[in-house]
């Protein structure tokens, strides 16, 4: 009877797989502010551990415990809100030149690009492949979105709401990672007593083991992608202004960002790349592939194991996998998340397996 009625639960799961979705996008809209706070305090409460260790250890040695925790996350927050502004007023706009002065040479970059087109179709003894097209397209879908001044006057709108309600979400979501900072023992101490009050035992360790692969699992992902993708970012953008190629800053950028998704992304970020100085210079981007790789190869093999440590231990089959089921079902954010989850699931698949061979053996 158990068997039946797994099944047939199963089967209604996979019926309205669609409405289910959309019922818990919903149920967790609900719960953005708190989730996004969370997922602040996530991010925010190693280094806001690291100042209040400091603190208690040599500035405010004698004081209470609640006043060096509450300072401790006045600092975090600053320091997090310097990094910001910083961001804002010296990188972001430098970027969105480089991105600006790309599209206003996109014509030349195309005429190059169909050079070497024809060069090559000739080379092949084939028809020319013809870009006239394509650009007449682009030209024509720009006339198209900025004639449309009631479209683009009602965008503006939306986009107006949207950013106030984006802002609404980030105070309330701002108000609860502070409050999960500067509790975080006794919240974790009520919901473990909760737990431990409400579930037997055995579900009770099973659900704490569960949840501490999960922490190192997220908390392993978290800082070791960022700091891979700082590491690898910045050196791209150094080495790009040494051997003077063009771009450094969009394609340091690009790297980057790219980099946060394990095995896979610099080698996504590395292709665009590649084709935006390929229109540029073929010669600039072969020699800027090959610089690309040995700065991979030494960043996987010297900085990333000094800095960051083990990685997740996921096989590289798997984060692709990962990366392709998440994107289809979340989009970016789904490949961001696709690949900690499915590390957790296969930590604890690996952990029962061995469990069980120990148990056969003996």
């Amino acid at each position: 009877m158990l068997l039946i009625a797994y099944a047939a639960v199963l089967i209604l799961v996979v019926i309205n797989f669609g409405p289910i979705m959309q019922a818990l996008g919903r149920f967790v809209g609900l719960f953005k502010s708190l989730f996004i706070g969370i997922a602040i305090a996530f991010i925010l409460h190693k280094p806001c551990q690291y100042i209040e260790r400091i603190m208690r250890n040599t500035v405010l040695k004698n004081c209470k415990p609640a006043i060096i925790r509450g300072l401790a996350v006045l600092k975090t927050y600053f320091l997090a809100m310097l990094v910001i502004v910083i961001l804002m007023l010296f990188i972001i706009p430098q970027l969105i030149e480089s991105v600006r002065l790309f599209a206003s040479n996109i014509g030349s970059y195309l005429e190059n690009t169909q050079g070497m087109l024809n060069q090559a179709a000739n080379l092949l003894q084939i028809t020319h492949v013809d870009l006239s097209d394509l650009t007449d397209r682009l030209y024509q879908f720009l006339n198209q979105y900025t004639a449309n001044l009631g479209g683009l006057f009602a965008g503006i709108i939306g986009v107006t709401a949207g950013i106030f309600g984006f802002l609404a979400n980030l105070v309330l979501a701002m108000i609860f990672s502070i409050y999960l900072l500067a509790s975080r023992e006794s919240i974790l101490g009520n919901c473990r007593a909760v737990s431990q009050a409400y579930l037997p035992h055995q579900i009770y360790e099973k659900a704490r083991y569960v949840y501490q692969i999960t922490v190192d699992t997220f908390d392993k992902y978290v800082y070791g992608q960022l700091t891979e993708a700082v590491i690898l970012g910045v050196l791209t953008f150094i080495g790009m202004l040494i051997f003077s190629f063009d771009y450094p800053l969009m394609i340091g950028t690009l790297i980057g960002v790219t980099a946060l998704v394990p095995i896979i992304g610099t080698y996504v970020g590395g292709l665009i790349a590649f084709l935006v100085l390929l229109m540029v210079s073929p010669l600039k981007a072969l020699w800027f592939l090959v610089f690309l790789v040995i700065l991979q190869q030494l960043e996987n093999n010297l900085i990333y194991p000094r800095v960051v440590g083990d990685s997740l231990g996921l096989p590289g089959i798997w984060v692709l996998l990962a990366a392709i089921v998440g994107g289809g079902l979340g989009g970016p954010l789904g490949i961001l998340l696709g690949v900690p989850l499915a590390t957790v699931l296969y930590k604890l698949l690996k952990n029962d397996v061995k469990h069980r061979v120990s148990v056969e053996e003996v």
